[in-house]
């Protein structure tokens, strides 16, 4: 472990600098300026059916698929993610979509489905914090060689990244850092939503001297990220004069001069939501703030501009799009459609960027009424968006509903109880899933 001195002048010096060159100066877009978080759809009257998950001791509950999260619910949740450590070594994406990862988003999704039970949410938050911390503790650049960290990438530089790969050289990395920013930033995020709390004091002791209060622990872990967009993201991966997601040429190796696949490039425009969010509630930095929503919308305009209309057999409208770039470039699979359904769901729910409920709708009913409706005699569904299968593992299909893919709920209230049947082996192990439900239940009316 490597403890971390952050003092209170630094922080104010970074808050308040921008860190934008020219090439990416923030051009006009139609940015919400007054967010509001969008209110939930109101599902048709319907009976719930009797669902109940308990596999004992240690397991995740769940009570009821209605009604509010129960303190059982919340207990079992606390119980769970107690028990789960942060990871020894940081490689591998473990911190971008390994279970660690998941395990500080999870904790994020929980408190927010239960924010308004003061009395009962505080232990989630506070777990949120220590993987937070273990998150920014492992980051390349500032962990210890002993522990993990000093990796040079392909720049020649020890980066402030978390390497996909420390078993090769150069130590790779590039865009998905934004979905580790993304997870450290909602911390940041919640805690900031909660002004009651800022000046209490995280009952850690704060071991990595990141910050006593709530508030001053938001604080770094928003500094520290925008450190990473500023000497990772902004100087290697932003096109200029589009702000489209962009891999570099030599001596960067991977995906060389291309544009960013829409999986990646989700990941990384999660991330800029995220600490926009976080600086448009402190209103500390206007031209970041501007910067961050230029590139975000960028990016989300450019995915929306890159599919083709389609229909399901259901009559509903959906959506055809690539892996990469242009539909034409071929289909986009299942395992990577789960992280574009991730960003779209966290740009509507942040209330910037002008996404209604009607922009999201057709690629739900292209996982419900396409991918789930093409399951196999062995329980398998599509592992394409067309409803056909792939070749590789990422396209041959699962037999589960990916935790992303619960946020569709949000749009299609009929399959809440389909997707929760189907996960229903899975509910009681799994932090992603489990947290995923319960916010969705938590946003039924």
């Amino acid at each position: 472990m490597r403890t971390f001195f952050f003092t209170s002048a630094l922080l104010y010096l970074f808050i308040f600098t921008t860190g934008c060159s020219k090439s990416n100066t923030p051009t006009q877009t139609n940015v919400t300026q007054q967010p509001v978080t969008p209110p939930p759809i109101t599902s048709p009257p319907v009976t719930l059916p009797h669902f109940t998950v308990n596999a004992g001791t240690g397991s995740f509950i769940v009570d009821s698929l209605g009604g509010a999260v129960t303190q059982n619910e919340i207990n079992a949740f606390n119980t769970w993610m107690g028990g789960y450590a942060k990871p020894t070594a940081n490689d591998g994406n473990q911190w971008v979509f390994g279970n660690p990862g998941k395990a500080l988003e999870a904790c994020g999704l929980m408190y927010d489905a239960i924010r308004n039970n003061p009395t009962n949410n505080i232990g989630v938050l506070n777990r949120m914090v220590y993987y937070a911390d273990a998150a920014l503790e492992g980051r390349n650049d500032l962990e210890s060689a002993a522990n993990g960290g000093q990796f040079a990438t392909w720049t020649g530089k020890i980066d402030p990244v978390w390497p996909s790969s420390t078993q090769t050289t150069p130590a790779q990395a590039g865009v998905e850092q934004g979905l580790v920013l993304a997870h450290i930033a909602y911390c940041s995020l919640l805690i900031l939503e909660t002004p009651s709390i800022w000046n209490s004091t995280v009952p850690d002791n704060d071991p990595n001297k990141l910050g006593a209060t709530y508030k001053a622990r938001a604080l770094t872990y928003l500094m520290q990220c925008d450190y990473v967009i500023d000497n990772w993201i902004l100087p290697y991966f932003i096109q200029a004069n589009t702000n489209y997601y962009f891999f570099p040429g030599a001596p960067n190796t991977y995906m060389a001069n291309s544009v960013a696949p829409w999986n990646q490039a989700w990941m990384l425009t999660d991330g800029f939501v995220r600490l926009a969010q976080c600086h448009a509630i402190l209103n500390d930095a206007p031209s970041r703030l501007a910067q961050y929503d230029v590139i975000a919308k960028a990016n989300i305009n450019y995915f929306f501009a890159n599919r083709k209309n389609n229909t399901s057999k259901a009559g509903t409208a959906c959506y055809l799009w690539a892996y990469s770039g242009p539909a034409s470039n071929g289909l986009e699979d299942t395992n990577h459609f789960a992280y574009d359904s991730e960003g779209l769901f966290i740009a509507y729910y942040s209330g910037r960027y002008g996404l209604t409920a009607n922009d999201v709708l057709p690629y739900a009913n292209t996982y419900i009424d396409v991918v789930l409706a093409g399951v196999d005699a062995q329980g398998i569904f599509a592992g394409l968006v067309d409803g056909s299968d792939g070749s590789n593992t990422h396209s041959s299909g699962d037999n589960y509903v990916r935790d992303e893919y619960l946020y569709y709920a949000e749009f299609r209230p009929d399959s809440y109880v389909k997707m929760a049947r189907i996960d229903s082996t899975k509910l009681h192990s799994s932090p992603s899933i489990i947290s995923r439900l319960f916010f969705e239940k938590s946003r039924r009316k």
